[in-house]
């Protein structure tokens, strides 16, 4: 029998059955920053609650290959790091690095291999990185002295970083996205003078400001400033209103080995609490609501729709979501562009129209991911449209989609490689009148291979 919805049983638990805790797993996000700079360290760091996935483990054998040693204590990630030295001595140009299937990777890699090589570099991807533009990278890169070129003249894996990276002052638009700005902030400070530089229209800024944070805990200072108007004033400094980023990073610094538990992923996460928020109840262990990542705004998307959600014994206790009537919401995603998926299949399920705002952030994913949003929801029988960069879908409560017999349709879906839409088609499946067959149930092992495990094992 089924204890929910739709098919297969799944990982939230019916109003009257116990519910076990679900211990989410860390953040890929803040994992491979934490690495790379372990990495860069003269000693010894330990990274508690490690969670292995595919994009971290391509993180672990790029270091390895620079003559970094790491190894496993039960969830702890030991890091004995190369220093920058050595990774310079083994970076004498026209080497090859592997960035697996990670853009984030990528993005951090260029910088600092501008910053550590003293030849050229290729940067060698595989699976769908091999199709996904790396926008922005060469513009950005060439105002200091690093040219990027790939495939087909386009900015594609295999990827040329070619030039050392020069220090000095600079601004470019941050339209294309937050995360070679995160590797210049990792790469900077490597370089003998200081340097400065504003980003115009930043986007995804919380992950600017993980990277900042992630480089405290080594021992590097860095100067941040949000800037803008006057809607921004008002706003007290809403990241929304925010029109402006201003960086100063001091040259000369030195990575310093570092001991810390790794955060909870907020953009897994999500997944649980949305299901939990519709079908049943879910709890979650292992989160910091004081966290500045980007996909933490899933807790106030939840609660603008209705959403029961609880938390004890501070910013790390256990978070609790429990079904509720749920009506329409309006958010701008720009800054959250991975929850895009999820909160799509939320809004489903809330009474009324809901509006999701920057689906411009999602055409360079794992794929185009607005697209791939569009298809699933219009497959499902869900009103949607796009237009003016606003994502328009018309829901209907769960109460009266079981009345009026407007389950979503279940059937054969494609998941386009993609593991963001994988996760999110398996959360909507809980409400779908026949099963839904996922094309792809691996590509789940890019953040978190152990999620359908955990869906299935909350419930039990």
């Amino acid at each position: 029998t089924r204890k929910f919805i739709g098919y297969p049983d799944a990982g939230v638990c019916a109003s009257d059955q116990p519910c076990p805790e679900i211990n989410v797993p860390s953040s890929k996000s803040f994992a491979q920053r934490a690495i790379l700079a372990a990495s860069l360290c003269d000693g010894v760091s330990r990274l508690g609650r490690d969670s292995s996935c595919g994009d971290n483990s391509s993180a672990v054998a790029l270091v390895r290959s620079l003559g970094t040693e790491v190894s496993l204590d039960g969830d702890v990630l030991v890091v004995k790091g190369a220093g920058t030295d050595a990774v310079r001595a083994r970076l004498s140009g026209g080497d090859s690095l592997n960035v697996g299937e990670s853009g984030l990777l990528t993005r951090l890699m260029i910088p600092l291999a501008g910053a550590l090589a003293s030849g050229p570099v290729t940067l060698s991807g595989e699976k769908t990185l091999q199709k996904r533009v790396i926008s922005g990278a060469d513009e950005i890169m060439a105002k200091f002295g690093v040219k990027v070129t790939g495939q087909g003249g386009e900015c594609i894996v295999p990827l040329r970083v070619d030039g050392a990276l020069t220090p000095g002052k600079a601004e470019f638009s941050g339209a294309s996205g937050s995360q070679i700005i995160s590797g210049l902030l990792m790469a900077l400070p490597l370089l003998q003078k200081n340097s400065s530089f504003v980003v115009h229209d930043p986007v995804s800024i919380p992950y600017m400001l993980i990277t900042v944070d992630i480089l405290k805990k080594f021992g590097i200072r860095i100067s941040d400033e949000m800037l803008g108007g006057d809607d921004f004033m008002l706003s007290e400094g809403s990241w929304d209103f925010c029109t402006d980023m201003l960086f100063k990073v001091k040259g000369g610094q030195k990575y310093c080995s570092a001991d810390f538990d790794m955060e909870g992923d907020w953009s897994t996460a999500a997944n649980f609490l949305v299901a939990g928020a519709v079908f049943g109840r879910a709890a979650l262990s292992g989160l910091d609501t004081g966290s500045v990542q980007a996909d933490l705004s899933i807790m106030d998307i939840l609660m603008d729709a209705g959403a029961s959600l609880s938390q004890y014994d501070g910013n790390d206790g256990c978070i609790s979501v429990q079904r509720s009537p749920l009506h329409s919401f309006s958010v701008d995603a720009s800054q959250c562009p991975d929850l895009f998926p999820i909160i799509s299949v939320l809004a489903a399920f809330c009474q009324g129209t809901s509006e999701i705002g920057g689906v411009d952030r999602l055409a360079h994913k794992e794929c185009d991911r607005g697209r791939a949003i569009l298809d699933m929801l219009h497959q499902m029988g869900v009103e949607s449209e796009v237009r003016d960069n606003v994502l328009r879908i018309s829901g209907h409560s769960l109460a009266q989609r079981l009345l009026t017999g407007k389950l979503l349709k279940g059937g054969d879906y494609s998941t386009f490689h993609d593991h963001r839409m994988a996760m999110a088609l398996s959360v909507a499946s809980l409400g779908a009148d026949s099963p839904v067959v996922l094309d792809d149930r691996e590509c789940v092992a890019k953040s978190c291979p152990s999620f359908f495990d955990m869906l299935s094992q909350a419930g039990a």
